[in-house]
């Protein structure tokens, strides 16, 4: 036995006396892993479908009371996902599914009063749009009158997926999908299968789904 296995099983027994059960930590992993292995499979092979179907957002993805838009597609549909080291093994970090909402339409708003340029500053972050800004201040005396955005009102969606192994839970955010704003929930792994996934292509799909069904710690925040 080398030094860095002496090393290990001091750890190891560190943290029993901590309470650390580090059989039951590596269940959870193996657990939590295998769920985003095959979810990853699940939305690849979906992203692909609905690359062709493009359904239509029922959602109004609104800016202010005079500019607002509908009837929106998904499309550009794509997947992905990254690892991360925890203790010995290689694990999933998240599983991404990505999809953009188009309008081509060039959009110039402004706005003169803090709260309302806020708002509309957390709306563009939120939906991934590039914009450009500048601020207009009155010619005599510098004053400030208003801030003016412009930019393309193109979207950006997704379903984030983020594996908490040692829990064996799951967290989801589904971004943008029924407008702007972010709808989170948190499942244990084992339930995070086929027939959950279903209903989330579903919602995707823009049909009546039970997806958030059973969930827990759900919570929508609009932009």
């Amino acid at each position: 036995m080398g030094y860095l296995d002496e090393l290990k099983r001091r750890a190891d027994e560190a943290r029993l006396r901590d309470g650390v059960d580090i059989v039951a930590l590596q269940r959870n992993a193996q657990l939590t892993d295998a769920a985003c292995q095959s979810a990853a499979r699940y939305l690849s092979t979906l992203a692909q479908q609905l690359d062709v179907l493009q359904p239509m957002s029922r959602a109004v993805f609104r800016f202010d009371s005079r500019t607002s838009f509908s009837g929106l597609r998904l499309r550009d549909f794509r997947t992905d996902s990254r690892l991360k080291r925890l203790r010995d093994a290689e694990v999933f970090d998240h599983v991404v599914l990505g999809f953009e909402l188009r309008t081509g339409q060039h959009v110039k708003l402004s706005r003169d009063f803090p709260p309302a340029i806020e708002k509309l500053e957390a709306r563009l972050r939120q939906c991934g749009t590039p914009f450009e800004s500048e601020i207009v201040r009155n010619l005599d005396n510098g004053k400030f009158e208003e801030k003016r955005f412009e930019f393309v009102a193109d979207f950006r969606g997704a379903v984030r997926m983020l594996p908490d192994h040692d829990r064996a839970w799951i967290h989801f955010e589904i971004v943008n999908l029924e407008g702007f704003e972010t709808v989170s929930v948190d499942f244990p792994a084992f339930e995070v299968g086929s027939a959950r996934l279903d209903e989330l292509a579903r919602w995707l799909v823009g049909e009546p789904h039970r997806f958030l069904e059973g969930g827990q710690n759900l919570r929508v925040v609009e932009a």
